[in-house]
C-alpha cells in the first residue's frame, strides 16, 4: 500500500510540472460525465478452469488536462467483478461487487484542438467491497452471500489505451480499452483480475 501511494504522489508530482501550458483556444481543461463499462473478469490462483463471466460497471468519470499532453483521470464506478471456474465438471460463480476508484496518469496524443485524441493511461486502482455472493453446481445453484470470506478493500493497477473524441465544443466521448490486475489479496492467494472497454461522454465545466 505503501508503495502504491508513493507511485501516486510520483505521478501527480511530475504532471505538475507540466501544467503550465494552457490551450490557445477557451477549451475547458476540467471536465465530467457519466461512464458504463464491459468486459470479462476473473480471479487469478483459482483452481479449475476459468470460464468467461461478464463485468459490468457505471458510474462518473473526471478528467483534466492544462497541458496538451499530460492530464489525470479519475473515476467513481459500481464494478461487478469476481470469477468463473469450471472444475470436475462442475460450476462455481463468484460474484464481487465493489465501489472502485481508479487514479490515472494520462498522456494525450496530438494537440487541444483536435478532433480525435489517442491516449494512454496508468494509475492505481481501489476497490471497496459491498457485497460478494457465490453460486455453484455443487450447491444446487443456491446462492450464498459469502462476504465475510473476503476483504473489504482491494487496490491493483489499472491500465488503459483509448482515445477522446470531440462530438461538440466541450463535450467529448471517452473510450478505453483496461487491463486491471490486483496487488493485494481479496482471500487467501487469490487476486482480482479484469479487461474490457469503457465509454463515457464527458462535459466540460
Amino acid at each position: 500500500m505503501k508503495k502504491i501511494l508513493i507511485i501516486t504522489a510520483v505521478l501527480f508530482t511530475y504532471a505538475a510540472a507540466f501544467s503550465q501550458e494552457a490551450p490557445a483556444k477557451k477549451t475547458k481543461t476540467l471536465s465530467i460525465g457519466p461512464s458504463v463499462g464491459f468486459g470479462h473478469t476473473g480471479i487469478r490462483n483459482t483452481s479449475g478452469t476459468d470460464i468467461f463471466k461478464p463485468s459490468w460497471s457505471a458510474g462518473v468519470i473526471f478528467n483534466y488536462s492544462s497541458h496538451k499532453h499530460v492530464g489525470f483521470a479519475a473515476d467513481v464506478l459500481w464494478s461487478m467483478e469476481g470469477g468463473r471456474v469450471e472444475s470436475a465438471g462442475s460450476e462455481s460463480d463468484l460474484t464481487l461487487q465493489y465501489i472502485r476508484v481508479p487514479l490515472k496518469f494520462a498522456y494525450y496524443f496530438g494537440d487541444f484542438e483536435d478532433n480525435l485524441r489517442p491516449k494512454i493511461t496508468v494509475g492505481p486502482s481501489m476497490g471497496f467491497l459491498i457485497d460478494a455472493v457465490s453460486d455453484s453446481d455443487i450447491e444446487g445453484g443456491s446462492k450464498v452471500n459469502v462476504r465475510s470470506f473476503y476483504k473489504n478493500f482491494d487496490v491493483g493497477v489499472n491500465a488503459s489505451i483509448g482515445f477522446n473524441w470531440k462530438l461538440a465544443t466541450n463535450i467529448w466521448l471517452n473510450t478505453d480499452f483496461n487491463y486491471y490486475t490486483g496487488l493485494t489479496t481479496i482471500r487467501d492467494n487469490q487476486y482480482n483480475s479484469n479487461f474490457g472497454v469503457k465509454l463515457g461522454v464527458a462535459f466540460g465545466l
